[in-house]
């Protein structure tokens, strides 16, 4: 039957390697593809696919291939994994009497060792799938690529005078992954298919030609325990623990995992079935295929998940009914058919926006790696739009609705303990993995994100009012797949820092501000924004001043040199805090207004809004991080906190908040530009935000700079594979990136929708398709010598586009256009008054003459097409 179907199908795939016929479908897209010239030999020179839910890193071997397999819920432990009687309200009075005696190393001290909590669950690989094709001389020609238009990579060489292709896809309308194996020479493709794994308790059958692997994660267990795991599993990086023939030797893992076995972690299985013109023979726990011309692996994957609140061992799913049914599902469907419902599906979203930068053939025929060398001799705008590209793919592979959604790794992760848990550090990174969904027109890749601020509620609630005795709902530093909302373990100036319900839920009303849905503000946004705004209302108390501040409070991860000249972090009110609370306040506000709701509530935090202690600037002429004006221990720290009010947020732009605005400047100016690679992100978009594109390249350059394989946190740049690198490895700087780029094109935060804001000379020509901005316009546009050419705007909602260009423009389709006066009368353009700040006594601000622009109103209706030219002089 597998001959038949392969006959039926009327296969044709042919190897694209010298001495052999291409296949038009596998030769890399210029512009759009990943390249490379020898395999990967590192995790980071891999190759990402992933379908929103399952995860593979492909090597591109040559004689031994393999697929690094993740699944997006194995995560160990189980619910409820934070939920403890922990309570601060007898003694928060102690540590705010600390912090207004100056001992604010030992309100540090005190929080660290009686407010925070257990080690969080670490998110795990399922596995490797192996393909083994034995020795048989060195490869020719070898190439392999990823290919961002199609979402498929292929590796092909010639070897032993036999040319071979495997092309490689995850498929997320059919939940599977498929590999598709061809050489020229017909019956010389033979190769043995295996599963491996760093779990103990994995298990793998083989049968007729089918290949299975079931296991079981660790039950909650701590940092040493899944150490001891690690050393058990990992044959690369502890081969001590290995028998010349690949074995293990007995190891402490097996007692460890002894009550596991008996029902306490996730189960999990993977499921594969193989296809071929040749004999498919059982190989002990594997599968030997023999004689062949072409194969095709079919692999599905699942696990117990059953949600947040339920156990994977008492109340999980069986992982069996999944895989079976996808497995057979995907089965019945030829190769051809596989692959062209994925790139169909995957092209319906992909295919919505691009981004191109004229650049250098010469340079783009190098190999990806060789281009990413020499970006800082020679700059690369088609590069620069590359890994724009590489972004929403990543976006599109790692997070579709249904799924979880991304954590600190996005869905790849090889490692038992991988760096930060590989979970959800909302204080920064998990917010930024979706900083470019709405404007790069992948809105619905937002919805596991949130998805998960929904759950997070849920556990949230029992956080606020058992450990602060609050309405609403809180969560802390960091969460997982359970949820978790109150702090983890560690020190105070990383886990205790609880306004990460008011970041998260920007986001929904960022979704409002793009998309105008109002049922999803009725029925989604508001109810999350009511909660997170109560519990910070209870949050607040009044100061020395008789402002009101958050009492206890950190700016993430950053510490000062306190009064006594010892090193701090937690004090009252900082600045990022009240930015947070200042956002919230004002948009819950406007939400009950539009939808009529709760009235005595958006009283009171109106009443509140307008004690809220104001921004202050230094006398260095920076945005202080603190109330007081302390030196920072660390210079030169990876996290801009206190200018969440520049980006993400819309409260400092140049024409409403001025002196914020050359303040934020002064700060970015003092923190420096070499960062960590998500912080480059970040400090793009900031840069952008300050209307500054060549400071915002500066950053850009920097962020291109080749990463070492290893995993020593150093200065922060991108891998072989273009996966940011903290280092070590987070995705988070990718979609920072994508965001930066975004903002230094059009931006519409500040009242208008605004046109080539931040663009730098090294960008002189390019092209814009598809890009979302607030309001329910969408921008097309077109620029040579960093002149804008012509932009075409689509209005979705209507309402009057207030439109910023860098020259005075003509614009046809509009109802009327006229020049822009006053506020923006359009709601969707609305933006959080900051206050008035308080300013030190002898501070110097920054002076920067912004580029001249032009600003005019058009008028519209949904569905209106507006097309803007340069005004031609007479």
């Amino acid at each position: 039957m597998t001959a038949l179907r392969y006959l039926a199908a009327g296969l044709t795939l042919l190897v694209a390697v010298v001495g052999v016929r291409a296949n038009p479908g596998l030769v890399p897209t210029p512009g759009y593809s990943l390249h490379y010239d020898r395999p990967a030999e590192a995790w980071t020179e891999a190759l990402p696919l992933g379908n929103g839910r399952m995860g593979a890193m492909v090597f591109g071997g040559i004689e031994r291939e393999r697929f690094q397999l993740n699944e997006d819920t194995l995560t160990s432990g189980e619910p409820p994994s934070d939920l403890r009687t922990l309570s601060i309200r007898r003694d928060l009075e102690h540590v705010r009497g600390l912090i207004r005696e100056g001992r604010n190393a030992d309100a540090d001290t005190y929080v660290t060792r009686n407010w925070l909590g257990r080690s969080q669950p670490c998110y795990q690989p399922l596995g490797d799938l192996w393909l083994d094709f034995g020795p048989g001389g060195p490869a020719e020609g070898y190439r392999r690529w990823l290919d961002l238009s199609t979402a498929t990579t292929v590796v092909a060489y010639r070897r032993g005078g036999v040319g071979m292709v495997r092309e490689s896809f995850l498929s997320a309308v059919d939940q599977a992954l498929v590999v598709r194996l061809s050489v020229d020479r017909t019956a010389a493709l033979s190769f043995r298919v295996s599963f491996s794994s760093v779990h103990p308790t994995a298990r793998v059958q083989a049968a007729s030609d089918t290949l299975v692997m079931t296991g079981r994660l660790p039950g909650f267990v701590g940092r040493r325990e899944l150490k001891v795991i690690e050393q058990w599993g990992d044959q690369h990086k502890y081969p001590e623990n290995f028998l010349s023939d690949g074995t293990r030797r007995p190891h402490a893992a097996q007692v460890l995992y002894g009550d596991d076995i008996d029902g306490r972690g996730m189960a999990f299985e993977t499921r594969l079935a193989v296809e071929t013109d040749g004999r498919v023979v059982v190989d002990g726990d594997g599968l030997r295929v023999e004689g062949a011309s072409r194969a095709v692996l079919r692999m599905t994957a699942g696990s117990s998940y059953n949600g947040f609140d339920k156990s994977p061992s008492r109340e999980g799913l069986d992982p069996a009914e999944r895989t079976r049914r996808e497995l057979t599902s995907a089965l019945w469907r030829s190769v051809d058919e596989l692959r062209a419902r994925h790139v169909r599906d995957y092209r319906a979203l992909f295919d919505r926006m691009d981004l191109e930068l004229a650049g250098d053939p010469a340079v783009e025929r190098l190999t990806t790696d060789a281009r990413l060398a020499a970006f800082r001799e020679k700059d690369d705008p088609a590069l620069v739009a590359l890994l724009f590209r590489y972004a929403r793919y990543l976006l599109l592979a790692g997070s579709r609705p249904g799924t979880q959604p991304l954590n600190l790794q996005g869905i790849w992760n090889d490692q038992v303990i991988p760096p930060w848990a590989s979970s959800y550090t909302v204080n920064i990174n998990a917010e930024m993995n979706y900083w470019p969904a709405e404007g790069a027109n992948l809105a619905e890749t937002a919805e596991p994100f949130f998805r998960m601020i929904k759950e997070a509620s849920v556990t949230g609630a029992i956080a606020a009012r058992t450990m602060y005795g609050h309405r609403g709902w809180v969560v802390h530093h960091n969460t997982s797949l359970w949820r978790d909302a109150f702090p983890v373990d560690g020190q105070a100036r990383a886990a205790f820092w609880n306004l990460a319900a008011g970041w998260m839920v920007s986001h929904l009303w960022e979704h409002w501000l793009y998309g105008g849905d109002r049922q999803f503000l009725e029925e989604q946004a508001y109810p999350l924004m009511k909660g997170a705004a109560e519990f910070l209302s209870d949050w607040l108390k009044e100061a020395a001043d008789g402002k009101l501040v958050t009492p206890v409070s950190t700016s993430p991860e950053n510490a000062f040199v306190a009064p006594d000249g010892r090193a701090a972090a937690v004090t009252e009110g900082t600045t990022m805090d009240l930015a947070i609370i200042r956002e919230l306040f004002a948009r819950t506000i406007e939400a009950s207004t539009l939808l009529n709701r709760d009235p005595e509530l958006r009283a009171e935090l109106a009443a509140k809004l307008a004690r809220l202690a104001p921004y202050r600037i230094g006398a260095r002429g920076q945005l202080q991080e603190w109330r007081e004006d302390y030196v920072e221990r660390e210079p030169k720290h990876r996290h801009v906190s206190h200018l969440y009010g520049l980006h993400p947020g819309n409260q400092i732009n140049p024409e409403t908040a001025p002196e914020l605005f050359r303040a934020a400047e002064r700060t970015l100016e003092l923190r420096g530009d070499e960062a960590t690679g998500w912080s480059m992100g970040w400090k793009i978009n900031l840069w952008a935000r300050l209307l500054d594109g060549e400071h915002a390249y500066i950053i850009v350059r920097n962020l291109f700079t080749p990463a070492g394989a290893g995993m020593a946190m150093s200065g922060g740049g991108l891998y072989a594979n273009l996966f940011d690198a903290h280092p070590p490895f987070q995705i988070d700087g990718n979609f920072g990136y994508a965001s930066g780029v975004m903002e230094m094109l059009v931006q519409s935060h500040a009242g208008v929708l605004h046109l080539l804001p931040a663009l730098p000379s090294v960008w002189p020509a390019g092209k814009v398709r598809g890009l979302r901005a607030r309001g329910g316009f969408e921008v097309d546009l077109a620029w040579e010598k960093g002149r804008l050419t012509e932009a075409v705007i689509r209005s979705r909602l209507g309402g009057v586009c207030r439109l910023r260009t860098p020259q005075e423009v003509e614009v046809e389709g509009a109802t009327s256009v006229q020049p822009a006066r006053g506020v923006n009368p359009n709601p969707f353009f609305h933006t959080v008054d900051p206050g008035r700040p308080e300013i030190s006594a002898g501070a110097v601000l920054p002076s920067r003459a912004l580029a001249p622009a032009s600003t005019v109103d058009c008028a519209t209706r949904a569905g209106d097409t507006l097309r803007v030219r340069p005004r031609l002089r007479p």
